[in-house]
């Protein structure tokens, strides 16, 4: 039941923001950032309609969709997000345009936008509209959420073409690739952190200096060399990015010829991370992540 709750604050959240971003900075700038919302753009530059209530109507057929291919629970959330976000898209309308610059519009908008729509989808629900048609993809193929949403948008920034000049849809396109990626930094973490792994013969003492002096917890991985065919350990510890000089500056002093692995690790969570160090654990629970 909470979570439930928590998933339709967090669709009803999103869909506010994304609508206050819609209205305050790209209806009047004529910003089709694509889904539905961007077709909605056109369609009141072409033919005057009222982009809440082309969004209601739109949504019919593609709530049948949402059922075969989603599923009746993601159904029952996005009924309530495909009804909120027009609804909202409505009330916000009298909010004043913030600013007239496309280049703005198209960045900020897509930040705010792109922001409420990760939180929707947080909710495990869309705002209707495309948005079915990128989950539908996301969950049938072996692309990201925010690549599948890059792809279903584009579709609908290309239509922007017939309605709008094209240094206006090269906004729109801009606008697209932040929503995107604002969603896909939401979905993957925009962590700090980095993962390291050493590989030295003087792996022990490398293990010791991790271990007590730089305060972080480290795994030992048995490893075989690919040209010497020897057994060897490999260290692997999760630091966080302003620990990497230290880090790499210690593990030199010990040995210089360690090889170093340095790579990205887009989300962490556990002690030293999302949980302080000091945190409780089972006396049998060995392998201590940074």
């Amino acid at each position: 039941m909470t979570k439930r709750i928590v998933d339709f604050l967090f669709v009803t959240m999103g869909s506010l923001v994304s609508a206050i971003g819609f209205n305050t900075m790209f209806i009047d700038n004529n910003i089709a950032s694509g889904g539905m919302i961007g077709i909605a753009v056109s369609f009141k530059e072409l033919f005057g309609w009222s982009p809440s209530y082309f969004l209601l109507l739109i949504n019919i057929p593609l709530l049948l969709i949402c059922y075969i291919g989603l599923g009746r629970a993601t159904l029952i959330k996005t009924l309530y997000g495909s009804w909120i976000f027009p609804l909202f898209i409505g009330l916000t309308e009298p909010l004043p345009t913030l600013t007239h610059d496309h280049m703005l519009a198209a960045i900020f908008g897509g930040v705010i936008v792109g922001f409420g729509l990760g939180m929707v989808f947080w909710g495990n629900s869309s705002t209707g509209g495309t948005g079915i048609l990128t989950q539908v993809l996301h969950k049938y193929s072996p692309l990201s959420l925010a690549m599948a949403m890059l792809i279903v948008d584009g579709i609908s920034v290309a239509m922007g073409l017939f309605a709008f000049p094209v240094e206006t849809v090269m906004y729109s396109i801009l606008a697209l690739i932040i929503i995107s990626y604002t969603v896909n930094t939401m979905e993957a973490g925009a962590s700090s952190a980095r993962n390291m792994m050493i590989v030295s013969s003087k792996y022990a003492d490398i293990k010791k200096v991790i271990a007590s002096d730089l305060d972080r917890g480290v795994t030992t991985i048995p490893i075989k060399g690919g040209y010497t065919d020897k057994d060897q350990v490999m260290l692997m510890t999760t630091i966080s990015n302003f620990e990497v000089h230290r880090f790499e500056k210690a593990i030199a002093k010990i040995d210089p010829s360690a090889f170093v692995i340095i790579t990205p690790a887009s989300r962490v969570t556990g002690r030293g991370f999302s949980l302080t160090k000091d945190y409780k654990v089972p006396e049998e629970d060995i392998i201590l992540p940074g």
